[in-house]
């Protein structure tokens, strides 16, 4: 793991050796290695250059802000690296905002995604979120959208588009999809009709019996550990589609924070 020198490596960092104690068997320990690179990207890239060079069959996380991050994806990018996926992370400081917490992601393919499982984490702490994933390559075997529903959110597929997927928790799908920047469209269908509620209550009832997600005290030790856990191939949510975003606005208001509110920064997972 790659630490870039930022206010919040410390919280990132637990979240991420929460995820690594828990899955891991590469080691007994379960102890996530751990490098910090403070300002070497900005006064000496080649240093991060070599180790990119030097390092074989390994996969890194990674952790920085933009500007060491825009010098970091030219360095992969030449080093013929494999980005496996690539996350702007913000909390917006203003109490105005609909929804302060914003995760976008690109991925190479549903199976890097850690959106499902942190809007599992997110929800425990009712907090207002989005989290945005664009998937660069579909899995190859299309699977009912019903296979990866999310307990408290309502699953829709757009009728023209029905490669996009929007799970929302509180909100329309059509609000959800204005707050999220996606065109606005009428035509978002539900995946399971009215006359499947049961099924879908019980559903949902097995999937929390059988998927008992840690706490964490903050949304950035949340994303470090789904972050990880997807590293270490162990995310959730992987349903065929270019597209997919969960959008959570609860009926509570959240206003403890842990002073982290107004961070931001960018993850990245690749392969060397």
């Amino acid at each position: 793991m790659l630490l870039g020198n930022t206010p919040i490596d410390e919280a990132f960092a637990k979240g991420a050796q929460a995820a690594c104690t828990r899955f891991s068997s590469f080691n007994q320990e379960g102890t996530l290695p751990a490098f910090q690179f403070a300002d070497e990207l900005l006064t000496n890239p080649l240093h991060i250059a070599d180790l990119l060079t030097q390092s074989r069959n390994m996969r890194w996380v990674a952790l920085m802000d933009y500007a060491n991050a825009a010098i970091f994806t030219e360095l992969v990018r030449n080093s013929e690296r494999h980005l496996l996926a690539l996350g702007s992370h913000m909390f917006v400081s203003s109490d105005s905002a609909v929804l302060p917490q914003r995760h976008v992601w690109t991925t190479a393919s549903p199976a890097y995604s850690a959106g499902g499982l942190l809007a599992s984490l997110l929800t425990q702490s009712q907090h207002d979120f989005s989290i945005v994933e664009n998937f660069l390559e579909q899995t190859a075997v299309d699977k009912a959208m019903s296979d990866s529903s999310l307990a408290g959110f309502s699953s829709f597929r757009l009728a023209e588009q029905p490669a996009m997927h929007l799970y929302c928790a509180g909100v329309s799908p059509l609000e959800a999809s204005q707050r999220i920047g996606w065109k606005a469209s009428e035509n978002w269908q539900p995946v399971l009709s009215r006359g499947d509620e049961s099924s879908i209550d019980q559903d949902k009832t097995i999937m929390d019996a059988a998927v008992e997600h840690p706490r964490f005290d903050n949304w950035i030790e949340a994303t470090g550990f789904a972050v990880v856990a997807t590293a270490l191939s162990m995310g959730m949510q992987q349903a065929s589609c270019s597209n997919r975003a969960f959008v959570h606005r609860s009926n509570q208001r959240n206003s403890n924070h842990q002073g982290l509110s107004g961070k931001h920064f960018v993850s990245f997972v690749i392969d060397v």
